[in-house]
């Protein structure tokens, strides 16, 4: 399966959230978006400078509270944005893997 297909695999049926009330799955997909942010983050601050890794440190503590955060954090380190792109379409493979058959 290619990465844009796995982008695109809606894994609500796949991981059974239809039966899980709204604040369950919410829950839920928080703490998944969580791991796969900081998977994402260890990734992208291993291929980076010490420099580098200070800068995007301060800019996640600067903007941990704005709304719209991870949309400016892929504007601001498009190379954080393939990183969190590639890690994203891991564990989509991953749960169609484990849980798609």
């Amino acid at each position: 399966m290619d990465i844009t297909t796995i982008l695109a695999t809606d894994l609500e049926p796949i991981l059974g959230l239809g039966a899980l009330d709204d604040r369950e799955r919410s829950e839920f997909l928080d703490s998944i978006g969580e791991v796969v942010f900081e998977s994402a983050t260890l990734r992208y601050l291993g291929e980076v400078s010490s420099e580098e890794q200070s800068l995007f440190s301060t800019w996640i503590q600067a903007h941990a509270s704005d709304e719209n955060m991870l949309t400016r954090l892929c504007d601001t380190y498009p190379q954080f944005e393939n990183f969190l792109v590639e890690e994203i379409a891991n564990f989509k493979s991953d749960a169609i893997r484990v849980f798609g058959k």
